[in-house]
Order: structure tokens, then C-alpha cells, then sequence
């Protein structure tokens, strides 16, 4: 027999100080698993790359993949975090950092090629047995809106990869999947030949193992807090698992950080820090920050939006794009890019007058704009900001409200061409829930770009007016 130990992490989502333990816990257990005749492999199932970690906003997720590499992972899937994001340009340096393509056979550009980065498969040889690691990610909907890519249905592609690294005589067969554990178990009960299925994406611990249909499925839960074991006896004629145990270790504080990690980790905050120093250009004043109030970086990040968005009459934006205000002074893109890391792109769409007050009457209330969300990365929503517009309201009487768009005031049943993001209108926003079909938007532009570029335009820059929405007494 031969035995192989997988050791698996999924949805690390930035935290790169669990890595570094993470990479401890691999490099004993590889040692161990050598020493007594046996193979060792280290997968990652999608999703190491997080905004809260400067380093990976920066680089796009890029400098994660290099530290997830410096860990001593052999193989990892691709996430959505990085495409739905910054779209199919970010993967080829997902691919490049790593040292090697990521492993996703379904992920199309528009000409239907895969991306550039990625590769559908991996063939990997231990103690003359050969196995193929094939990498799939979830399709949705907004990548074919955003970046006109084709992600191909999991059912649909799997059968024919199966059969191909079967031919190039693959045995054994690992799905290396970012498609979430419901989805796992339905290929593992409709799709023959597949013998484990490390997952991802939906955040679950899968504690011990579950066997669907002879398949063995696997997943960590999140954020490093576990690291997944996976002990397969295999046969070598036949490249069937005859046995196998599986659980997950707790990664603790109390271990050590891994040399290796330590170093990539190092390469990349050098390479973040000469990113950092790029000047964007000079400050007057303060830009502040209040999820309370309007405030000036609201306001900048509206007029931003106006004026980027040609041909729109007004601009609609949430404060929570921002993590920080902006010190006056010196202007770095480390700075701009520390205060802001919203991935949301620019976008215009047609609203009715009616639409545009929905949208207000929900996001003045101070309840709302204080609400820190998940999809934020526990930011709060903040207040609205507009440019282009005046608002007046009663707090008490938001039916009330009154509008202005430019000098005439607001008409419920006419149409307005407004600058936005894709933010605004998301349904966990849920102030006017709108589908992304009926926006144009700009991409991959993000949003601290639409704010380097304007910045740039209008210096030195002085704080925004405010008193654009007034509270009347």
C-alpha cells in the first residue's frame, strides 16, 4: 500500500499569522510522513487572499499566493475573492507569485480559453503511483455581467476531466474544489471516479470525513483556524483508497511560526513597501471619516464618482467604502490605498426620481448607516454622499424628503442617469435592491483607483464641501 497524507486549508481570507503556523504544522507532519515511507501533500482549496490584509489589497491577492507558496503548499484552486473582484486580469499574477498555475479547469475568458494563470489540472507521481489533482471554483452570475467570462458548470466538465488525466494515467483522482460542500456531495453522488474531494468556499469543518457515494470529502472550515489531515492507504495497482482517517488540529498561538512562511513573508511586505512610497500628490486639509454624518470622504468619493461617470447628472455613494480618513499632507498610494480598499467598480444606471428617494429615505436612517456587515469585512455602511444633488429631510418624515438635481427639484416619475457602484444597490445593502443587469459599469477599475486618478486631477486637493444633505430643524 501506499500511503499518502494530504494536509488542506481553505478560505484563509488574508491571515497570514496562522499561515506562518500552518506551514510549521506541514513541514513537521512531511517530515514525518517521509521518514516512515510515506508522501505528503499540502493542498489549498481557494480563497487565501483578503482587502484586510494590506498586502493582498495592494497586489491584487498576489503577494498571498507568494506567502502561501513560501509555506510549502504544493497546490491550490482558485478562489472567487480575486476574479469577482479585479476581474480575469488579477489571476495571472495569482499564478505567477505562486510559482505555478492554479489548479481551475472552468474558468473561461470570452474568447473560451482559460485564463491565463490557471490550468485545469495536475498530475502529481508518488512512489510510482500517478494522481490527478483537477481544480474547479464556483460559476456566478456576475462574471459573465462584469468580465464577460464563461465559468463553466461543475457537471458539465467533470466527467470529460476525469476521463483526460485518466488517459495520461492518473489512478487516483482529487478534486481540488472552491464550490461549496452541497455541491461536493452532489458530484461525489452523480460523477463516477472520484476518490477525495478537498473543498472550500462555503466555510464548513468537516469533521471526520464524510463518504458520499465512495468519495471522501474534506473541508477546514476558515480563516487557518484548523489545519485538515487526510491519511489515505492506496492501492497501487488499482489506485483505489483501501483505508483512510482524517481530522482536523486546532492551529494555535502556541506554534511557532515557520521559517520559510516568515521569509516570503518578508519579500512581499519589501515589495508592498516600494508600491507604498509612489506619490499621488498633496492634501490642504484633513479628509475625515464619520458612519454618523455626511463627511468629506463621502463627498470626495461622490465627486470622484461624477465626474469619472461621464454623461451622469448625479452621483449616489455609501460612506462604507472607506476604512479610514486621509491625514492632509503628502499623498502616498499607500496611504490612499490603506484608507480605501473597496473592490466595488464604478457604474451608471437609470433611475426614477421615485428610485433615487427609496434609496435616501432608507440610507439616512442612523441605524442603518451604523450597521458593520460581513460583506464589509465588519465595516460600518456608513451615510449616504452625493454630488450633483441637494437633499433636504425631517428624520421623523422621511416620506417627506426633498430633492434636488442640480437647481430643479427631483421628478418621481423622470428618468436620471446617476453614478454609483455596484455597492449601492447589492442586496445585502438592501436599500434599493437592483439587479446588476441594469448598470454599465467601468471595469476592472476599483474604487481607490477612481480616487487616485481624481485626486491627481484636482491638486492640491482642499476637503469637499459639505451640507449637501441637511436635516431641516
Amino acid at each position: 500500500m501506499i500511503q499518502l497524507t494530504i494536509l488542506h486549508i481553505n478560505d484563509l481570507h488574508g491571515r497570514v499569522e496562522q499561515l506562518s503556523r500552518i506551514a510549521s504544522l506541514v513541514r513537521g507532519t512531511r517530515s514525518e510522513a517521509q521518514a516512515a515511507g510515506g508522501h505528503c501533500l499540502f493542498l489549498d482549496a481557494g480563497d487565501v487572499e483578503d482587502t484586510t490584509l494590506l498586502e493582498s489589497s495592494l497586489t491584487k491577492g498576489s503577494a498571498m499566493q507568494a506567502i502561501l507558496r513560501g509555506a510549502g503548499c504544493d497546490w491550490a484552486t482558485l478562489g472567487n475573492s480575486i476574479p469577482m473582484r479585479y476581474g480575469p486580469q488579477a489571476v495571472a499574477d495569482l499564478g505567477k507569485y505562486f510559482g505555478r498555475p492554479l489548479l481551475c479547469a472552468n474558468m473561461l475568458d470570452q474568447h473560451g480559453q482559460l485564463l491565463a494563470g490557471l490550468q485545469p489540472y495536475a498530475l502529481e507521481t508518488i512512489g510510482g503511483l500517478k494522481i490527478g489533482l483537477i481544480g474547479l471554483t464556483a460559476p456566478h452570475e456576475s462574471y459573465q455581467i462584469f468580465f464577460q467570462m464563461d465559468v463553466l458548470e461543475p457537471l458539465d466538465v467533470l466527467p470529460g476531466l476525469i476521463e483526460r488525466v485518466r488517459l495520461e494515467g492518473a489512478k487516483t483522482i482529487i478534486l481540488l474544489s472552491h464550490l461549496n460542500s452541497l455541491v461536493d456531495q452532489e458530484l461525489a453522488e452523480k460523477v463516477r471516479g472520484i476518490d477525495v474531494i478537498v473543498g472550500g468556499h462555503d466555510h464548513v469543518k468537516i469533521n471526520p470525513p464524510i463518504v458520499v457515494n465512495g468519495t471522501i470529502i474534506v473541508q477546514a472550515g476558515d480563516y487557518g483556524q484548523f489545519l485538515g489531515r487526510l491519511d489515505l492507504s492506496i492501492d497501487p495497482e488499482t489506485g483505489k483508497v483501501a483505508q483512510h482517517r482524517g481530522e482536523l488540529f486546532p492551529v494555535g498561538e502556541e506554534i511557532p511560526d515557520d521559517p520559510g512562511a516568515q521569509a516570503a513573508m518578508e519579500a512581499q511586505r519589501a515589495r508592498v513597501e516600494q508600491m507604498m512610497l509612489h506619490e499621488i500628490g498633496f492634501l490642504n486639509d484633513a479628509i475625515e471619516l464619520t458612519s454618523e454624518r455626511e463627511c468629506s470622504a463621502g463627498n470626495l468619493l461622490a465627486d470622484a464618482l461624477l465626474e469619472r461617470m461621464e454623461g451622469t447628472q448625479a452621483a449616489l455613494v455609501l460612506a462604507g467604502h472607506w476604512s479610514s480618513g486621509l491625514e492632509a499632507g503628502r499623498l502616498t498610494q499607500g496611504r490612499l490605498y490603506a484608507a480605501n480598499r473597496s473592490t466595488a467598480n464604478p457604474a451608471r444606471a437609470k433611475l426614477t426620481g421615485e428610485q433615487i428617494k427609496q434609496f435616501l429615505r432608507g440610507a439616512l436612517k442612523l441605524e442603518n448607516a451604523q450597521r458593520t456587515l460581513h460583506a464589509l469585512r465588519g465595516g460600518a455602511v456608513g451615510m449616504p454622499h452625493i454630488a450633483g444633488m441637494h437633499v433636504r429631510y425631517d428624520l421623523g418624515h422621511l416620506e417627506h424628503l426633498e430633492v434636488w438635481v442640480g437647481d430643479e427639484p427631483l421628478q418621481p416619475e423622470q428618468t436620471y442617469l446617476v453614478a454609483a457602484t455596484d455597492m449601492e444597490f447589492a442586496d445585502f445593502i438592501g436599500y434599493l435592491p437592483l439587479p446588476m443587469t441594469q448598470f454599465e459599469f467601468e471595469v476592472p477599475t476599483i474604487m481607490p483607483e477612481v480616487l487616485e486618478d481624481y485626486i491627481a486631477r484636482h491638486l492640491p486637493l482642499s476637503r469637499p464641501d459639505v451640507g449637501r444633505i441637511t436635516a431641516s430643524s
